[in-house]
């Protein structure tokens, strides 16, 4: 009974000695860290400045400067000298209705002043003054200021045969032909300013609020959706239709290759607040907080941040970082603190 018990003490003892020589590894996390391949990302600059809310709207092109031409008489289309696309003059002769009577009215009109003229003259051989009065009466007996008067009818009706161009610029919507009977009021074509376009587009009335005269504003037609251009708001219609939309027109700094009702898509720049900026694509929700990850001697570091306002490109971030970190835009969803990462390459250099 001794001898067991004595094996059974020196059985523990031989097992516990064994136990405490074992040391327990713990694992190398810097090795196992050099071992995963870094993350690769893209980066852009935090930076300070005034954040801007940006307001879409759509609408059509037209030009700044754009007239109607109008036939002032009736008739038989005798003349067409233009045809759409074609550049013209101010004053230029676009058509002339058969006038044949009219030109034989006009010369007719001339003749009668010539007569009442050497009329007037005639009755006033041998007078030595003559009062203002007196003139009035001969020019009446002599026919001479009914002559003037049916002169000037006479050309009237002359001119409402003859159509010009208003202003220089490019013919448009030419429908009629030549030899087609014209009605007094119907429109010929349009002439337009080719080099001045204004876009009429609606916002929402929410955003009424943040728009005034004179804000930049980029604009997109949608015959050339990879080109840029400038406009300027010029116009604000104080009226809010059926729709619930607000009527703007913005004036384009360049109008080259556009034509008069293209359909454009615009983004109004309206300035709001200074604050730290960076693209919207740097901000993750981790953990139900939102959350920008900066690259620091190529770790991730995981920073919370408070941020304000969103305009689908930036957004406003009022603490967390500061301008000039170098922010995480890409392949941070996945992101842990401390992660490598290394700045992808793109074209042969990194961004």
């Amino acid at each position: 009974m001794k001898n067991t018990i004595l094996g059974v003490l020196f059985f523990f003892t031989l097992y516990s000695c064994q136990k405490q020589s074992q040391k327990i590894e713990e694992p190398n996390t810097e090795a196992l860290r050099s071992q995963v391949k870094p993350t690769e990302v893209v980066t852009a600059r935090a930076r300070f400045g005034t954040f801007e809310y940006r307001i879409n709207a759509s609408g059509q092109l037209a030009s700044a400067n754009e007239l109607k031409v109008t036939f002032q008489g009736s008739g038989y289309l005798e003349k067409l000298n233009i045809k759409n696309g074609q550049e013209v003059r101010a004053g230029q002769l676009l058509a002339e209705l058969q006038n044949t009577n009219e030109k034989f009215a006009l010369e007719k009109a001339k003749l009668a002043l010539e007569k009442a003229l050497i009329q007037y003259r005639s009755d006033s051989l041998g007078r030595t003054r003559i009062t203002e009065e007196a003139i009035q009466t001969l020019q009446l007996a002599s026919g001479l200021k009914d002559a003037r008067l049916n002169l000037r009818e006479a050309q009237l009706n002359l001119e409402k045969t003859l159509v010009k161009a208003p202003i220089s610029g490019v013919i448009a919507g030419l429908e009629e032909k030549q030899g087609n009977i014209i009605s007094a009021g119907k429109d010929l074509c349009v002439v337009y300013t080719p080099n001045q376009m204004v876009l009429t587009a609606n916002i929402l009335e929410s955003d009424y609020g943040s728009i005034k005269l004179g804000l930049k504003a980029d604009i997109y037609p949608l015959a050339f959706p990879e080109k840029l251009y400038e406009g300027t708001l010029i116009e604000i219609n104080p009226k809010v239709d059926e729709k619930g939309m607000v009527e703007v027109k913005l004036l384009l700094s360049d109008a080259q290759g556009l034509l008069p009702g293209m359909n454009a898509q615009a983004v109004i720049r309206a300035p709001q607040s200074e604050s730290v900026l960076v693209p919207r694509e740097a901000v993750v929700i981790k953990s139900g907080r939102p959350v920008v990850f900066t690259m620091v001697d190529g770790l991730a570091q995981w920073k919370y941040v408070e941020v304000g306002k969103d305009n689908g490109v930036d957004i406003e971030i009022t603490s967390g970082i500061n301008s000039g970190d170098e922010v995480i835009i890409t392949n941070n969803i996945q992101l842990a603190h401390e992660a490598r990462v290394v700045k992808a390459q793109m074209n042969g250099q990194t961004n």
